[in-house]
């Protein structure tokens, strides 16, 4: 039986072209699709409002873009066109490496170094209008598909003539990502996904179009390999965020400030064209619910969640018993620094929560056939087959684990998160 909207458009579409074109603009079909603007908080809206100050500094890279001449070539380096969001140390790293970064006026970073003509400029600017206004029928005209063809030539030719060696993207889901590295590989150039987070779906659908995908340890390699990635793609690199690790710690683990991390109820993507998953909006106040319930059984009278940058705060809080649930808004760092332990759902915030020095006990309710709240099967270090990750499924496992104290083994984190090293780009890169 079709139940996913999009992958029938695509594999009924009139021409290959639109086929691919379509593939491309997958996830921004999947937002017209399942956003709702009710749950999902307003950075996320269709139409979000762009404050002033943002404004102000778009207009001030896109200036420096067009009106210098991108200082481009002036050094011995190889040129890497990117969309990582790096601090300045990590790009001076990467320029002793014998690499300059620029980022595209497409997805414009820093104040400098953005490289983009006037003709891409109109082109990145008339194509956000589409997707913040036009009809989602739009996306599937072949005559728009051809003409995103065409302008492809104008960016292979404009990058050809900078000699970038390499792409460098943080994910290969969105429209831009897809176009530039087929751009790229028309090139032959490699181009290359950098994962910034623990990966929560392992699948032949993500992050695979690229020729490299950079990821922060061999754990997480070898379940990329098991899911079917060539183990010869998949290199690790580390994190720059975290690369002054401890390699052990002592952890807070009591009951005097606890922090929920319910799971999300707003998914507004489908990760894989033959699997369509559907998220129940009260999921995340169904999760809140049901660690009250244990923490209330404990003596436990009030406690902080975190949820989702995702979604809407206001809207979740509405649905809580507000005696008991305080909204965390602090930074994460401020939180975890006065935390006294966390329950959580499958996220990189495990590590972070390790790194603060504070337990993090992993609640992953399942169903028989082993589908958790999300609708998804957990993936490791989730999915319990990780000795050093505490993880209970039921009210009652979480019971006894916080009675007993359980303790996740703080080793998770040099486990998952190696040494930050990029010099294997340099045999990459030519």
């Amino acid at each position: 039986m079709d139940s996913y909207l999009i992958k029938y458009l695509r594999d009924h579409a009139t021409s290959e072209l639109s086929k691919k074109y379509i593939d491309f603009f997958k996830i921004e079909l999947d937002c017209l699709l399942y956003i709702s603007e009710t749950i999902m908080a307003k950075p996320y809206h269709r139409n979000k409002a762009i404050p002033i100050q943002e404004k102000l500094k778009n207009i001030y890279k896109y200036s420096n873009a067009l009106l210098s001449k991108n200082d481009i070539n002036k050094s011995d380096n190889k040129n890497v066109l990117s969309t990582l969001k790096q601090k300045q140390k990590d790009i001076a790293n990467l320029a002793h490496l014998g690499f300059d970064l620029y980022s595209p006026i497409w997805h414009p970073l820093r104040k400098k170094s953005i490289y983009g003509d006037f003709e891409t400029f109109k082109w990145h600017k008339n194509l956000q209008k589409k997707l913040k206004s036009d009809d989602f029928h739009t996306f599937l005209d072949p005559k728009f598909h051809k003409e995103l063809e065409v302008f492809q030539q104008h960016l292979l030719t404009a990058y050809q003539k900078q000699d970038f060696r390499a792409l460098f993207l943080y994910t290969d889901q969105y429209f831009y990502s897809k176009y530039c590295i087929e751009i790229f590989k028309k090139m032959g150039r490699p181009s290359f996904v950098f994962s910034h987070g623990m990966p929560g779906v392992y699948s032949l659908e993500v992050d695979n179009r690229s020729d490299y995908l950079m990821v922060w340890s061999e754990k997480i390699k070898q379940n990329y390999i098991n899911v079917g990635f060539d183990s010869s793609k998949v290199k690790v690199v580390g994190n720059p965020h975290y690369k002054k690790n401890k390699k052990n710690k002592i952890l807070k683990s009591d009951l005097s400030d606890v922090l929920v991390i319910p799971l999300t109820s707003a998914v507004w993507i489908q990760h894989q064209y033959d699997k369509t998953v559907i998220t129940d909006c009260g999921t995340t106040a169904l999760y809140l619910y049901k660690v009250q319930t244990v923490l209330q059984k404990l003596g436990v009278k009030k406690a902080r969640y975190r949820t989702h940058p995702t979604m809407n705060k206001q809207w979740v809080h509405s649905f809580l018993d507000q005696d008991f649930y305080t909204c965390d808004n602090d930074s994460l760092e401020m939180s975890l620094n006065k935390t006294s332990l966390v329950i959580g759902t499958n996220s990189t915030l495990v590590l972070e929560s390790l790194i603060h020095g504070v337990n993090y006990l992993l609640f992953d309710p399942k169903d028989e056939n082993g589908i958790n709240m999300a609708g998804h099967k957990s993936v490791p270090p989730f999915d319990g087959s990780e000795e050093k990750l505490v993880v209970v499924n039921t009210e009652d496992d979480l019971y006894n684990a916080l009675k007993n104290n359980a303790l996740t083994d703080y080793e998770l984190v040099n486990d998952y998160i190696q040494d930050y090293d990029l010099s294997v780009l340099k045999e990459l890169i030519y």
